[in-house]
């Protein structure tokens, strides 16, 4: 039975034991042996995840995304076992500290040492932190530096007037101090050059690690903070906890610029450049070559397997919602590449099972539990996760091969073992030759098929259905 998007997975075995890899049409990208790079993200928006605690729905509408959902830690706690049962070994909550009204995404920070009462309460926090390590995942807060909420209290107090940079807008995101000290969003702008706000975030952010045993901190809005502060926020923990965990998020799709922010102590950035390349590729327009650049300058320019792959999250519309066409064969195609490749893949919520939603707050709707029954998609994740947990990947070499515009291939090297991904980007049925230097037997498929492939003078001929994607496992003798 022929389908337009089927997953084959082939093993090949060499025939000769002493047959070699030619490597001279291949680009080696990283090798993969940092276990911290083995990593996976599951990205919980709270309020909108799941509500086992009804006692703190106070205010609760969920008939306005603009609202609070009721969505609390006590939910998070009661779904452990499913993002467990995703291959997830980390999770990222957004802010827990009390907010002010309607900041039901945890950004509009009124007390920094209080949980929200809306989430639940600090035991709850703690808790949440003793079962994740019982199931051995490990636990992120996102953090935030760079403001505080609309009504924060310290607005109206005397003690904090110095406290805030003046309200400025920002025209020109050229102007690293406007940047900096402009007011995102209107949200107030908190002044790093007054040294009492410095030292209060060194000590808030120890305090929160001392009272709950979290792993890292997601770093919200960190190009809006000078770096000298990242610096000393990050030597302060790291002198205590040298194993904690920064994720920088530096919005930016140069990668260049991302780097400037290297040497300030963050482990990882979110990868907006690969996360650009991803999405003008994985789509009907879309050209390889797009990504396999922005692959070649991510080993050239950064070459950190501690960044993190997206393919949505709580800023971006989500992936299968910026497709008029083929949205589920691309979403699979994109989804693949972050699960397959030698970074951090950070799940948000929802993207297991394909949850649709545009622009914020289109993109922050409620967990769809009612999905997870029987879904495809949940499916071809975990068999992704599965997959991302094979030796070869978790270790191995990472190399981009060579196609032309309209698929994307790599392989993985890891002694005897190998993995070659080829997916088609085009509509169409496609025949490619991907060099292989060796005697192989015939390529059997694991499919519906069943089908032999045939390999000729060290090439591998492949047949792709329109939109298809391929996986073959190889092995030596």
């Amino acid at each position: 039975m022929k389908k337009k998007f089927i997953i084959y997975f082939i093993l090949l075995s060499l025939v000769l034991t002493s047959c070699t890899y030619d490597h001279s049409d291949e680009t080696t990208v990283i090798e993969n042996g940092d276990d911290l790079s083995n990593e996976l993200i599951y990205f919980i928006m709270t309020d909108r995840f799941y509500d086992a605690d009804q006692s703190n729905n106070y205010d609760v509408d969920k008939t306005d995304l603009k609202k609070r959902h009721g969505g609390d830690l006590k939910g998070v706690i009661e779904k452990l076992d499913y993002i467990k049962s995703l291959g997830a070994t980390a999770i990222w909550l957004t802010p827990v500290m009390e907010n002010g009204k309607d900041g039901y995404h945890g950004y509009w920070i009124n007390d920094f040492y209080k949980v929200d009462p809306y989430l639940g309460t600090m035991d709850d926090l703690k808790l949440l932190v003793d079962e994740a390590h019982k199931r051995d995942m490990k636990v992120i807060l996102d953090y935030v530096v760079n403001h505080v909420g609309y009504d924060s209290p310290w607005l109206n107090d005397e003690n904090y007037k110095d406290w805030f940079n003046e309200n400025q807008e920002i025209f020109n995101w050229n102007d690293q101090t406007q940047v900096e000290k402009g007011w995102l969003m209107g949200l107030p702008d908190l002044n790093f050059d007054n040294p009492e706000v410095v030292d209060f975030f060194l000590e808030n952010s120890l305090w929160w690690i001392e009272e709950t045993g979290i792993d890292g901190y997601r770093l919200d809005t960190v190009k809006h903070v000078p770096k000298e502060f990242w610096v000393k926020f990050t030597s302060n923990i790291l002198e205590n906890y040298p194993d904690f965990y920064f994720l920088g998020e530096v919005w930016s799709e140069n990668i260049h610029y991302i780097k400037q922010y290297e040497d300030t102590g963050i482990t990882g950035f979110t990868n907006y450049p690969l996360y650009k390349a991803i999405t003008t590729t994985f789509n009907e327009y879309g050209k390889s070559s797009k990504l396999k650049n922005a692959i070649k300058a991510d080993l050239e320019v950064f070459n950190n397997s501690k960044n993190a792959l997206f393919i949505d999250n709580h800023d971006n519309p989500r992936f299968i919602s910026k497709h008029r066409n083929f949205a589920d064969e691309y979403y699979k195609q994109a989804l693949t590449f972050i699960m397959t490749y030698p970074q951090i893949p950070v799940i948000y919520y929802g993207t297991e099972i394909g949850m649709e939603g545009k622009e914020d707050p289109l993109n922050r709707t409620d967990m769809e539990w009612e999905k997870t029954e029987n879904s495809s998609k949940l499916e071809y994740f975990k068999f992704l996760s599965e997959l991302r947990n094979r030796e070869v990947i978790m270790s191995g070499e990472f190399l981009l091969l060579e196609t032309d515009d309209d698929c994307i291939a790599y392989q993985y090297l890891d002694g005897k073992d190998s993995i070659i991904i080829v997916m088609n980007l085009k509509n169409i049925e496609k025949n490619i030759q991907l060099k292989v230097n060796g005697d192989f037997i015939k390529l059997h498929e694991y499919g519906d098929n069943n089908d032999e492939a045939k390999i000729s003078n060290g090439n591998i001929n492949i047949n792709l259905l329109p939109l298809e994607i391929k996986i073959f496992s190889i092995s030596k003798f």
